[in-house]
């Protein structure tokens, strides 16, 4: 009997709606943070590498995500060009810490539209 009431509970639980997989948008300080992180990357930290792998993951998927909105990605291998990206944004994100404290996009593209315009 108590079996089926653990069953019953679960399946409530289930059909609870889910609320959001993301709780909210990154900041700009949160990703520039992330992306300062591959010295210790590098020195194998593993802490340090799941860090520096959200810094580049992050800013690789809004440039696929966003190419050809104001900014033209080059043709490079994907490592060459998510380095790059990340060059682009640190570069962008010392000249205009006021865009840190909002969404990450509100630097992120900046930095891409900067860095990499649209030759037409």
């Amino acid at each position: 009997m108590m079996a089926k009431g653990v069953c019953a509970g679960l399946l409530c639980l289930l059909m609870l709606p889910a609320g959001p997989a993301w709780p909210g948008e990154e900041q700009g300080s949160e990703i520039l943070d992330t992306c300062r992180s591959e010295p210790l990357a590098l020195a194998g930290d593993p802490v340090g590498s799941v860090r520096y792998g959200l810094c580049l993951g992050y800013l690789k998927g809004i440039a696929d995500m966003r190419d050809g909105d104001g900014f033209c990605l080059p043709g490079m291998g994907s490592a060459r060009l998510t380095q790059a990206l990340k060059h682009a944004y640190l570069e962008y994100a010392e000249r205009h810490p006021e865009t840190l404290s909002s969404a990450a996009r509100n630097s992120v593209l900046p930095a891409f539209r900067e860095a990499f315009p649209c030759r037409h």
